[in-house]
This record gives structure tokens, sequence and C-alpha cells, in this order.
């Protein structure tokens, strides 16, 4: 097809060609975003649909077009990581029992830590603690878990 040539009754144009190829490449990105879901090639599939669109109605050359589609990445992908937030910051993993879940709150002692061990009541259920010598009554905080179910506690 020779530049200018009509088909179907339009005046399609290497520009035309151009902004078609760009079209279909977002779309393929946009597309590929379902295989490897993590709102990354999404925001590369709208901008290659962007330039398509422009290029369509604009005539631009290829650097032209390379440039505002680099541009177009940048501005998309750092919008799209401030609306929908980073997976760098995501919280941490769930806790990995109940004991873990207890790490950084503060009780009381309901029996006196003696020799390095002694107990607090969290809700219905007593659970030992290890840590310094405490009076009973004492307010401790739970630092650390260790052998799966002894909290390690240190005084507030």
């Amino acid at each position: 097809m020779n530049k200018g040539e009509r088909v179907t009754g339009y005046l399609l144009t290497s520009n035309h060609l151009g902004a078609l190829a760009w079209l279909v490449a977002g779309a393929a990105l946009c597309a590929a975003e379902t295989l490897a879901p993590g709102a990354f090639f999404v925001w590369i599939g709208a901008a290659a649909a962007i330039v398509g669109a422009i290029a369509y109605f604009v005539a631009m050359d290829l650097t032209a077009q390379a440039l505002l589609f680099g541009a177009l990445v940048v501005a998309l992908v750092l919008t799209g990581r401030r609306v929908y937030g980073s997976p760098d910051l995501s919280p941490g993993p769930l806790p990995q029992s109940r004991a873990h879940a207890l790490v950084g709150a503060d009780f009381f002692l309901d029996e006196a830590i003696m020799r390095g061990y002694g107990r607090i009541r969290v809700g219905d259920s007593s659970w030992r603690v290890a840590g310094d010598d405490c009076p009973i009554g004492a307010k401790v905080r739970v630092v650390a878990v260790e052998d799966g179910s002894l909290l390690r506690v240190k005084r507030v």
C-alpha cells in the first residue's frame, strides 16, 4: 500500500498506520495485564493508546511519538502508584498465630514473674510469659514469641 492509497473509502497514510499500531500495542498491553496482574502493564498500554489516538489526528514523526510515549508512561505510572498505592507500601504479613498477634500489646501480670517466668491474662485465657522478675499487677509489653506460645515481655 502506497502513501495516500485509498482503502474502503478512507485515506490511509503512514501516520494512520503508525497510530493504529500504537492503538493495537496499547490494547495488547492492557490485555497482558489480565495475565500478569500488578497494575503496571495497564499504564504502559494506556500511554500507547493515548499516543495512538493523538498520532491519528495530529501528524507526528516517530521521535516525537516515542518521546510522548515515554513521558506518558512516567506520568501514568507515578499517578497510578499515587492513586492506587505502591506494592512496597502494603501492610506486612498477617500474624503467624494468636501469640504473634499479641506482640506490642500491653498487659498486667496475672502471676508475678519469678525466676524468669510468670503469667498474663488475655481475655479469658492465660498465657505463660518470660522476662525479668516483676511483681503481680506490673504492666508489661509483649516483645516477642518464643517456642510457639511463650511470650517474651519487658516491663513498661
